[in-house]
């Protein structure tokens, strides 16, 4: 995973109300409506599964340490989702033997390289790559049909080919959606190339204003700038960091949605969620 700064997720702590309600405005969903959405998990399943599931957040020493504000955040999405979340006294095993012995239901987790939530019950977990891949379709998904739009018959660009994009390449065919492909890396490309999908690669970023759908799975912040951008583009970006410059932020502000924790978070609670009856 992309090393998060604290910086960029301290408002989670107290914003979740407010993330939640500009999700559900672009997008008809708060993260528990999407959770839902994307996992066929009935309501009355979801809320009787959130009101007697217990969630930890593991804090994590390995590596360059603990991020600031991580598994407090991590525990505060979760809370926003219905569900009961704290993050453990301790660090570490001895932080997952503590939770173990809480009773905990999930336990989250992650160190430099890997973001994980577990099931105690059934073996069952998310991974934060293909989660965050999905939820991010998901989203580009739902905005686009409330913009009178049906994912399946429009060509998508997928921006970056990296662990995320990769998972998501993946799924975009498993789906049969139509994308093309760009990467600033040559080898990135060719590595989408070695999968002999026939999708077209771009050659230059000049060609992403041709694409009004746009999933951005890159880590540089404020290379696309709003000059490279489809006048009525629709976005949907992890934004670790945020890829678009400040004049494209604000003018995208109502037909964009990134995020630096959340959708991914959501999505590996639903991915353990769909397993239990």
């Amino acid at each position: 995973m992309t090393r998060l700064k604290t910086e960029w997720i301290d408002y989670m702590l107290d914003g979740m109300t407010d993330y939640n309600n500009s999700l559900k405005t672009k997008t008809g969903f708060d993260l528990a409506g999407l959770t839902m959405d994307t996992f066929g998990i009935p309501k009355e399943r979801y809320d009787r599964l959130a009101g007697s599931l217990l969630i930890s957040a593991v804090p994590v020493t390995q590596g360059e340490g603990i991020i600031g504000s991580f598994s407090d955040s991590v525990a505060a999405i979760v809370r926003s989702m219905g569900f009961r979340a704290y993050v453990s006294e301790d660090t570490d095993v001895e932080g997952i033997y503590g939770s173990i012995l809480m009773d905990a239901d999930v336990i989250y987790m992650a160190d430099d390289t890997r973001y994980l939530a577990f099931s105690r019950d059934n073996g069952s977990f998310g991974e934060n790559n293909y989660a965050t891949a999905l939820g991010f379709i998901m989203v580009l998904k739902a905005m686009m049909k409330k913009a009178g739009l049906d994912i399946s018959k429009e060509k998508i660009l997928v921006i970056g080919n990296g662990l995320v994009g990769e998972e998501a390449v993946q799924i975009l065919l498993n789906h049969g959606i139509d994308f093309d492909m760009y990467d600033k890396d040559p080898k990135a490309v060719e590595a989408f190339k070695d999968l002999d999908t026939g999708k077209y690669t771009l050659s230059s970023p000049d060609e992403i204003k041709n694409y009004r759908f746009i999933l951005d799975f890159t880590n540089e912040g404020g290379w696309l700038k709003d000059e490279m951008l489809a006048e009525d583009v629709i976005y949907a970006s992890p934004g670790v960091p945020l890829s678009l410059d400040e004049k494209a932020a604000e003018r995208l502000q109502n037909t964009a949605v990134y995020d630096n924790l959340e959708i991914g978070t959501a999505m590996m609670l639903g991915e353990i969620l769909k397993t239990m009856p």
